[in-house]
């Protein structure tokens, strides 16, 4: 009725108001097949080029203009029907009526425009009327249609209900590796094809060499026509349309089907990009920075907290675990560097204090302030203080005095005396601009530190990548006065590789080598430090797994389960243990020290040491040491052994050494 109202009225506007209202009116209603249950859709055309209308009496009086003054539009069609009432015209003549099947483009407008509404994949509920849309736009009824994406984040497939509820490929998968293996298979056979492919009759003989047939007709598929969905090359997944009737699916079905495929992938991008979006959020959020090798668990978890909260908006993060995790530790410390540090801030105090007696000793020359004397006398005692041991107290006590009372009194005597103007300007002129103290020996120390810290940083970085390639496993570094790292690796951590003990072996006889490595490259920055600092290298031997959990709220990994304690224990109380019996400390410069508390680690351990000595990259020999009782430790043991100096690149020396090789 509102078509048969606005065409009527399109008739009166053209004739009498002079709007260019088109000749021809347009509608497609649906239509219900009673017995097959398909929708067809039909558009009906009327064409008024022969029907004039004219006034039935008199021409009723006319508003002189149809537009709205607000907006400058047509009036509504509930206005025009107040202002020129319909009953005062009468339209003669004949209409042509053309009526035609518009199914094809009106079921994919309607598909575009749902699929939009969703701004990528619909939820499970809503597949029932996708499905419906592709039955009438292929005109068949009884078939199911399933979606499989291949979403892949940090180069790990992500399998969830939220998304793969509705594949077919995966429908008799029941393990994640099941799910990544057809993947990568049917990633390689649509590799080169991006047209959909019709297989008509599926049955146990012509699926039994096709793996992903193979699942199709394990899920009921009889008969089925797969189309690729891509992006540029890469696979973002497929569209299935299925029946359980073999032959039922025939090749003129396929071009009915082309039209919607576009559309499919559209949803497809658009669900990966929410997903890539959510998912990085979160890890931010609720994570840290974290490094590939197992950033795919920080994904799974977030996803999986994503799905559950999408149904249950009082879901938890699951704990990140990793069970059965082989650990490395590894510590090069910059020997002495307290004694060091105190020795620069002594060193710099006494001279400081020497540079403020000449300037006192000169001003009481010309000047009798007892405030002069009792100056000098501080001073003094400062130096005395200084000369013996330094403790904390004093060193705060002596920079307030340096920066307090003696600082307001040299600027005093600058600008009123003269006769002294030369040593205070002196004074003034050895001190650190911004830390207005004498800053020369404490700034050699720290520029020192510096450069070993972040020589050794980018050095272990770098070496990281040639660890990651023999088995992918979690690497920290911490840097202080060294650098200490700790690295993790087992079958939880890339499940997609499998353990085997030549990669542990690998990564220890890794880690050896790169100590090796490290104290040789150190021994050469000493020559280049302003102020020479030599380094320790320790390793912490063991070769039983253990459970790892990410803290939330330290953002880090750490140890899991009170049978695991022992070993964080002996890791941090090992850096200053002493050999047994005896005042010398374990890690000595220029050697390699092995901690271990089972003898089949020290055997091993000596393989490895033989065949860098067989190498020349350390010297001869071996130590067996005990070490003494720690609070909470004891039956510590360990190897010693020393390194061999490098006489000409040892960096290019054992860069020919591969790793396997050792193995």
């Amino acid at each position: 009725e509102q078509q048969r109202l606005r065409f009527a009225y399109g008739l009166i506007l053209k004739k009498y108001f002079g709007f260019d209202s088109p000749e021809s009116s347009k509608v497609v209603y649906p239509v219900t097949d009673e017995k097959t249950g398909l929708t067809r859709y039909m558009e009906m055309r009327l064409d008024g080029r022969f029907i004039d209308v004219s006034p039935v009496k008199d021409m009723p009086p006319l508003p002189p203009s149809l537009l709205d003054p607000s907006t400058n539009r047509l009036y509504s069609l509930e206005e025009l029907i107040r202002l020129v009432p319909l009953d005062h015209f009468i339209f003669e003549g004949l209409t042509v009526l053309r009526i035609n099947d518009v199914t094809e483009q009106a079921v994919i407008t309607e598909m575009k425009n749902f699929l939009l509404d969703y701004n990528g994949l619909p939820g499970s509920v809503s597949y029932t009327r996708l499905e419906k849309m592709i039955q009438d736009l292929i005109g068949l009824k009884d078939l199911t249609i399933g979606i499989t994406p291949f979403f892949r984040i940090q180069g790990h497939y992500i399998y969830s209900e939220l998304h793969n509820s509705q594949s077919l490929l995966y429908r008799k998968c029941t393990s994640t590796s099941e799910k990544d293996e057809i993947s990568d298979y049917s990633k390689i056979l649509f590799r080169d094809n991006h047209q959909p492919v019709l297989y008509q009759a599926l049955d146990q003989k012509n699926t039994a060499h096709i793996q992903c047939l193979h699942n199709y007709y394990r899920a009921g598929s009889r008969s089925i026509i797969i189309c690729p969905l891509k992006q540029g090359k890469e696979l973002l997944g497929l569209l299935e349309i299925s029946s359980h009737e073999p032959g039922y699916l025939q090749p003129f079905h396929i071009s009915k089907i082309e039209p919607a495929v576009p559309l499919f992938k559209i949803s497809l991008e658009k669900s990966l990009e929410q997903l890539n979006t959510q998912v990085e959020d979160l890890i931010k959020k609720k994570f840290t920075a974290v490094q590939p090798a197992v950033e795919w668990k920080f994904t799974e978890v977030s996803l999986n907290y994503l799905v559950n909260h999408y149904t249950q908006s009082d879901t938890r993060l699951e704990r990140i675990v990793f069970e059965q995790v082989y650990p490395f530790f590894g510590a090069i410390d910059v020997r002495s560097s307290s004694t060091a540090r105190s020795k620069a801030v002594q060193a710099d105090l006494l001279e400081q204090l020497e540079l403020a007696s000449v300037v006192i000793r000169k001003a009481q020359q010309g000047l009798s302030f007892p405030i002069l004397k009792e100056l000098e006398t501080k001073i003094s005692k400062y130096i005395s203080a200084v000369t013996d041991t330094l403790r904390s107290n004093e060193e705060m006590a002596v920079y307030d005095f340096l920066q307090g009372q003696l600082l307001a009194v040299f600027n005093h005597l600058l600008e009123t005396e003269p006769a002294v103007k030369t040593e205070t300007e002196d004074y003034f002129a050895c001190l650190d601009p911004q830390r207005q103290y004498l800053y020369r020996h404490r700034k050699e120390y720290e520029q020192s530190i510096a450069r070993i810290n972040e020589t050794l940083a980018r050095f272990a970085d770098r070496e990281q990548v040639a660890a990651q390639k023999i088995y992918p496993h979690y690497f920290e570094r911490f840097i202080t006065d060294g650098l200490e790292f700790n690295m993790y690796m087992g079958q939880s951590i890339s499940p997609r590789k499998k353990m085997d003990e030549i990669y542990l072996r690998n990564l220890k006889m890794w880690q050896l080598t790169m100590m090796v490595k490290a104290a040789r490259l150190t021994a050469q920055l000493e020559l280049e430090l302003p102020m020479p600092l030599r380094t320790t290298q320790l390793i912490l031997a063991s070769s039983q797994p253990l459970t790892i959990c990410f803290r939330t709220e330290e953002r880090k990994f750490d140890v899991d389960g009170v049978g695991n304690t022992r070993y964080e224990i002996i890791k941090k109380r090992i850096d200053k243990v002493h050999i047994k019996n005896s005042e010398e400390r374990l890690t000595q410069p220029g050697m390699i020290a092995i901690v271990y508390t089972q003898a089949k680690d020290a055997g091993e351990y000596k393989e490895y040491i033989e065949f860098l000595q067989q190498k020349e990259l350390l010297q001869p020999g071996v130590e067996n040491l005990d070490l003494e009782e720690l609070q909470g430790v004891s039956g510590l043991k360990a190897l010693r052994v020393s390194i061999q100096p490098d006489k000409t690149n040892g960096a290019e020396a054992m860069n020919k050494h591969t790793l396997l090789t050792a193995g």
